[in-house]
């Protein structure tokens, strides 16, 4: 046997031990979150990017980044871009925005929304920023151009690129210094080594078609990918293998987020999150090594972005224009979260 048989054996092994230990999954059918509120947004087009930095939620929508209150939905503040808003994260205080038309970065302050630099970037069109706090990197993606960028995250200078072969979908980091790109070309996640931004191999994705969706638990190393096929993939991303499978929506529209304590702090260990082709699913986590579904939330319009706020149990979605209805966030809770 080969030594890459030896270790894919090994890892197999290392698996079945870990999961006999957990004992049997069993699959429970109620989903996580309960209260739905609706807020209509002004009439600006789809919002194309949502971030939470543990007190606002963060909006972008046509060329207007908003603010909202986590719990109250109320809405803080927002400032005019020259610009279409892509993607955006927050950065240690900093909400950064990868805009088009042209293509640049927006630094903006966190809680007035001003301006503080700007820094431009390529002719392409930015499709996803990922910022890793544990590194300290900053990474942007242009899907059109199939090319990978970590930038400074205080200036948004660039430190390096590399381009993949393939149509890429969500990024995810590890906080170790490795970029994790899902590539629905190949059926594979992509890995990037992200100091020198060196392509390092691919993680294939076993029984998965045209996976789009991609989330990282950064402390039990987990990826978990969406497959447009109606399965979601949990993958140890030190071995490279998938160890577990559970059916979701199909879709080839899919988004993924993974939080801990997405419940608030008395809630989940953790939860996995795949949104898109008309529904959300959910997945807890109830330990490194074992998971359980946990229903399904229908969707009666289109999602264009979605983000967790765990420490109030509170998941956000965006959903399009539909029927003459304007673009809208849907507040997703608990009880315990009081959503109204």
């Amino acid at each position: 046997m080969s030594a890459a048989g030896v270790r894919q054996l090994v890892s197999n092994l290392i698996c079945l031990v870990a999961l006999t230990v957990a004992g049997p999954v069993v699959h429970a059918t109620i989903f996580p979150y309960h209260g739905l509120y609706r807020i209509s947004l002004p009439d600006a087009g789809s919002v194309g990017a949502l971030a939470v930095d543990g007190r606002d939620v963060c909006v972008g929508q046509g060329d207007t980044v908003s603010l909202y209150a986590p719990t109250s939905a109320e809405r803080i503040d927002h400032q005019h871009l020259d610009g279409t808003v892509r993607a955006l994260t927050t950065v240690d205080g900093t909400i950064v925005v990868a805009v088009s038309d042209p293509s640049r970065l927006e630094f903006l302050a966190a809680r007035s929304l001003r301006v503080l630099r700007q820094r431009r970037l390529g002719a392409a069109t930015p499709s996803e920023l990922v910022y890793d706090s544990l590194a300290r990197m900053l990474f942007i993606e242009y899907r059109t151009a199939h090319t990978v960028t970590r930038l400074d995250p205080q200036t948004g200078r660039a430190l390096g690129s590399v381009r993949l072969v393939g149509a890429l979908g969500q990024m995810a980091a590890n906080g170790r210094g490795t970029l994790y790109v899902v590539n629905s070309t190949h059926d594979a996640i992509d890995v990037i080594g992200a100091r020198r931004m060196n392509y390092e191999g691919a993680i294939p994705l076993q029984r998965c078609s045209t996976p789009r969706a991609l989330a990282m638990d950064t402390v039990g190393r987990r990826l978990f990918a969406a497959c447009s096929n109606g399965r979601a993939l949990i993958v140890d991303a030190d071995l490279g293998f998938t160890f577990d499978r559970f059916p979701i929506q199909y879709g080839r529209d899919l988004r993924a987020a993974f939080a801990f304590r997405p419940l608030g702090p008395h809630g989940w260990k953790g939860g996995i999150f795949f949104v898109g082709g008309g529904a959300v699913s959910a997945i807890q986590m109830q330990s490194f090594v074992r998971y359980q579904a946990a229903g399904r939330f229908p969707l009666t319009r289109r999602v264009t972005a979605f983000a967790i706020a765990p420490p109030v149990g509170v998941l956000w979605l965006a959903v399009a224009p539909s029927g003459g209805k304007p673009a809208a966030l849907w507040r997703l809770g608990t009880p315990v979260s009081e959503v109204r």
